[in-house]
């Protein structure tokens, strides 16, 4: 369809001194889901389009971060466990999840001497360093599980190692399987928050998915 003027802003298209141009069908299609009333169109006019496009992209944003800062604030219910096949719970396996975590440079150093001398502030330090990044681990184990439908981890193993050369930093690599996990009969106690967070990150998945088009011309 041909138009003179923009059906939403009702600015002037195509004259003299202007290159105002109506957005492809999909585009505006793509407004449409979120714009109320609808248009049967909109441009490229910075206060039609494009205003109204990064209007919901700061909205979707904003909603992701809610989602998540939402999901950590109970995401330690999420159970971890070495156990490969943990008694009486009944589960589907969904798959592998990982994590890593990199702490500090050039601490390595204090660890010279033998790790029976680990009595003092030394030991201190590195106990600290290595819980830290055992914690960041657990934290991405449990977020990526909740991520692909699970809500456990089983089979998981933790392991250390010194990276970076002259700079050495201490890293700690976390692996488990993420597993759909019955709690009819296990963790019935948490069961509704365990679901709640389930339902968060299927909905961050799904604003995930949302794909923001480019501006083009009919």
């Amino acid at each position: 369809m041909s138009y003179k003027h923009c059906p939403h802003c009702q600015k002037k298209l195509d004259g003299l001194m202007t290159t105002r141009i109506i957005l492809k069908d999909s585009t505006n299609a793509f407004i449409n889901q979120f714009n109320f009333p609808n248009s049967e169109a909109y441009c490229n006019a910075n206060e039609c389009g494009p205003a109204l496009i990064e209007t919901y992209k700061q909205e979707i944003a904003s909603k992701k971060d809610a989602l998540i800062k939402e999901i950590f604030t109970k995401i330690d219910l999420i159970p971890i466990i070495t156990a490969n096949s943990p008694l009486n719970w009944s589960y589907d396996i969904l798959d592998i999840v990982t994590a890593q975590s990199v702490s500090g440079t050039g601490f390595f150093s204090e660890m010279s001497g033998s790790w029976a001398d680990f009595t003092g502030g030394q030991s201190d330090t590195l106990i600290n360093k290595l819980y830290s990044g055992e914690e960041i681990c657990k934290q991405k184990l449990r977020y990526k599980c909740l991520l692909i439908g699970g809500n456990a981890i089983i089979a998981t193993d933790i392991d250390y190692s010194e990276v970076g050369g002259a700079k050495a930093m201490l890293m700690v690599c976390m692996a488990g399987t993420a597993i759909n996990l019955n709690l009819n009969n296990v963790l019935a106690d948490k069961r509704d928050d365990i679901e709640m967070l389930k339902a968060k990150a299927n909905e961050l998945n799904q604003l995930k998915l949302i794909k923001f088009p480019e501006f083009g011309i009919s």
